[in-house]
């Protein structure tokens, strides 16, 4: 006869055994889980979202509810793109929804899955207006094939290389115009994306626009950056996505009417070989005293923790 101790354990080999057989939420797992919110978006029924109870919700800083994170409007999803992290159930989207009187709002979506639910929802989203002149999303059209593209494995950047390559454009950033410059990563045709507007990597009366002559300029000097964040790194696809907050230096003036307010960013940087190909961001103007909803070391560790 079996003891009771016995069955005890051979059931929590059971329990384990079945935990152990349930597989996990692969790339097309995840992106199901944004399909969801999309389809909560344009039908605005937050029931459409595959949501944990208790999950964690921010939009343009502020702490939500989902509802709050739909409009009436939306009419329709005319460009989107993801990145995963499937160790860490980790998404990243940037999308473009055209609204019902044709306007459009840009936005980045950013979901943590656990247990087969959204168990955190990170929005941050932008109309014309909200980050002064930067606005284009009518450029969005086709993804760019860098945003998609799987890099056989060989030539993957490993986690590290991906944070460092957006953790030196961001240091060129904060150098940029100071003694202490310190170029970054960049290829010299990176293409650069803001609320959709084309700001890198084109002809312009006569002479070519690089990402890298901005800083190489220091147009950006009296810029400051904190609360750097990489919540979501796609080795798979060669992409890192970083939100910081953009500010001004104490007794600094910016050198330009397009840098002039505080910001909340999301920041996708396409690295190949450890260079950044194309960078896609979302932009929307936020005092510096407005708090994000999220911790400034919040999410993994710049070292893949």
């Amino acid at each position: 006869m079996r003891s009771a101790g016995s069955a005890l354990t051979l059931l929590a080999l059971l329990a384990t055994t079945a935990l152990q057989a349930q597989p996990a939420c692969d790339r097309a797992c995840l992106t199901g889980f944004i399909d969801g919110y999309f389809n909560a978006l344009i039908a605005n029924d937050p029931g459409r979202a595959q949501l944990a109870r208790d999950a964690k919700i921010t939009l343009n800083g502020r702490v939500t509810g989902l509802r709050d994170t739909l409009w009436d409007a939306a009419a329709e999803t005319v460009y989107r793109w993801d990145i995963v992290n499937t160790r860490r159930g980790d998404t990243g989207t940037e999308a473009v929804v055209r609204n019902a009187d044709g306007s459009k709002t840009i936005l980045m979506l950013r979901l943590k899955v656990a247990s087969g639910a959204i168990t955190e929802v990170e929005i941050i989203r932008a109309n014309e207006g909200d980050a002064d002149r930067l606005w284009g999303p009518d450029t969005l059209k086709e993804v760019s094939p860098a945003l998609t593209l799987t890099i056989r494995e060989a030539d993957r950047d490993s986690y590290y290389g991906l944070v460092a390559a957006a953790e030196g454009y961001w240091r060129a950033f904060q150098t940029n115009g100071t003694e202490n410059y310190h170029r970054a990563a960049l290829l010299p045709d990176a293409q650069r994306f803001e609320n959709g507007l084309q700001t890198t990597g084109f002809v312009r009366d006569g002479q070519y626009v690089s990402a890298a002559a901005g800083f190489d300029q220091g147009r950006f000097v009296g810029r400051n950056l904190w609360d750097r964040r990489y919540p979501v790194v796609d080795t798979e696809r060669g992409i890192v996505l970083s939100i910081v907050r953009f500010g001004i230096k104490d007794g600094q003036q910016s050198q330009s009417t397009a840098t002039a307010n505080d910001r909340l960013v999301a920041e996708f940087f396409a690295v190949k070989a450890g260079m950044i190909q194309e960078i896609h961001a979302v932009l929307f103007n936020l005092p510096d005293a407005e708090p994000t909803g999220w911790a400034p070391d919040y999410g993994p560790g710049r070292g893949g923790r």
